[in-house]
């Protein structure tokens, strides 16, 4: 089985840049987990909770890539 795999010698290379990773980890796993704690506790509700879980971290990735638009339209200095 070994000696067929060894005559496919294509493959596939993908590169994730860090930023990508760690904003997963900042809004999927930290934000999700903070959405879910803060809308169980006030509303008292875990259906509300797995529902923030979900929302919160798309809301946030939705503004930071507003930012990071926003960011690139702004004027720079004229080189000196």
């Amino acid at each position: 089985m070994r000696k067929r795999a060894a005559k496919n010698k294509e493959f596939t290379i993908y590169v994730i840049p860090a930023w990508k990773w760690k904003e997963f980890i900042a809004f999927e796993l930290i934000g999700g987990t903070a959405f879910y704690l803060l809308c169980r506790k006030t509303a008292h509700s875990e259906l509300f909770g797995v529902a923030a879980n979900i929302a919160g971290p798309q809301m946030l990735k939705y503004l930071m890539a507003a930012y990071r638009l926003d960011a690139k339209n702004v004027p720079q200095p004229p080189p000196s």
